[in-house]
């Protein structure tokens, strides 16, 4: 019963982790296909979609982001001053990558010249994919276990660090790929459902591949981490994943335009949550459970009050949002 309440908080952490992973990664995938687009053939269509899909719920997201690091240094005190004293490199950079993300997306709208215009696309791009590398190569480095030993650079930059950061750049241009087959659809643009479907299975492609070589690192560099995520806790949601990834590929690839974006969703998540749960009870691995790193126990009756709280009133908000949005009555509905 004493574990209860920790589990309850690390449960809502990782939670807020996967939120960020899939509703995040819709907003990151769609500037890495900006990136992409280039300046010919359906690339300035593509990049106007882009606009229009992103302008109504490209920051809301980042709620999960905030929420997750209030979880973590309010409930987990210990893990909060491990990753930010030897993982500082990876957080700065990722977050630095958010605020000119953030910036040039809202910069390129203003811009009276195309040079100043296309300086901004790049710049939104190229943040769009560095702020999900080092995120998610953040967690690497912790799956690791080498977060309190070596230098900081060593701790920051590992093949896992690496692996895990071009997992989650493959995944995010899957998922961003997925939704803009849908917002394509929503405007009544089939020359890029195909454009956007193709590059659905292309990026699902790279994931898979990305993925295999990235167990492969795990294998060798946390072998109990990979047992627990192939035979362990983490199995459930390795083997989604696995299953949900090629699947999406193969319905955009046919055309069969049913349960993929909300297939895309639970094939990401899981990504995650083998990660997770495969790693469970540890918060850094080998050195610091999740009983061993949490805070007082009236900081976490007060952490899962705030849950209820965001449930039963930001969730509302942001479905509503989404709704409206999916509805087309937040802004144009021209391609």
């Amino acid at each position: 019963m004493n574990d209860l309440l920790p589990n309850l908080v690390a449960l809502v952490l990782l939670a807020a982790i996967t939120a960020y992973s899939t509703a995040g990664g819709a907003d990151f995938g769609a500037g890495i296909w900006d990136l992409l687009a280039g300046n010919g053939g359906r690339g300035p269509e593509a990049r106007r979609l882009i606009d229009h899909a992103m302008a109504p719920v490209w920051e809301v997201n980042n709620v999960w982001l905030v929420f997750a690091i209030v979880l973590c240094w309010t409930g987990f005190p210990p893990l909060f001053y491990a990753t930010f004293d030897r993982l500082y490199p990876l957080f700065a950079l990722a977050l630095i990558g958010l605020v000119l993300r953030g910036a040039f997306f809202a910069f390129r709208h203003i811009a009276d010249n195309p040079r100043t215009h296309r300086t901004a696309d790049l710049v939104f791009g190229l943040s769009s994919v560095l702020t999900p590398f080092f995120f998610a190569a953040s967690l690497g480095a912790i799956a690791s276990g080498r977060v309190a030993s070596g230098s900081v650079l060593e701790a920051s930059f590992s093949p896992m660090s690496i692996s895990f950061g071009l997992v989650s750049v493959a995944a995010t241009a899957f998922t961003g790929a997925s939704f803009l087959v849908g917002d394509a659809r929503r405007y009544g643009a089939p020359e890029l459902v195909d454009y956007f479907r193709q590059r659905t299975a292309a990026a699902a492609l790279v994931l898979i591949v990305i993925g295999t070589v990235a167990l492969v690192v795990i294998g060798f560099q946390a072998p109990a981490l990979f047992r627990s995520m192939l035979a362990g806790p983490g199995l459930p949601f390795a083997v989604t994943t696995m299953v949900l990834t090629p699947l999406v590929a193969f319905l955009l690839w046919r055309g069969i335009f049913r349960w993929y974006r909300v297939l895309t969703v639970a094939a990401v998540g899981s990504l995650v949550l083998a990660w997770g749960f495969g790693q469970a009870p540890y918060l850094l691995p080998g050195r610091l459970t999740i009983a061993q790193a949490t805070a007082p126990e009236s900081t976490q009756v007060a952490l899962l009050a705030v849950t209820f709280v965001l449930v039963i009133v930001v969730v509302p908000s942001m479905a509503l949002l989404y709704y409206l949005d999916q509805r087309g009555a937040l802004g144009p509905t021209e391609a």
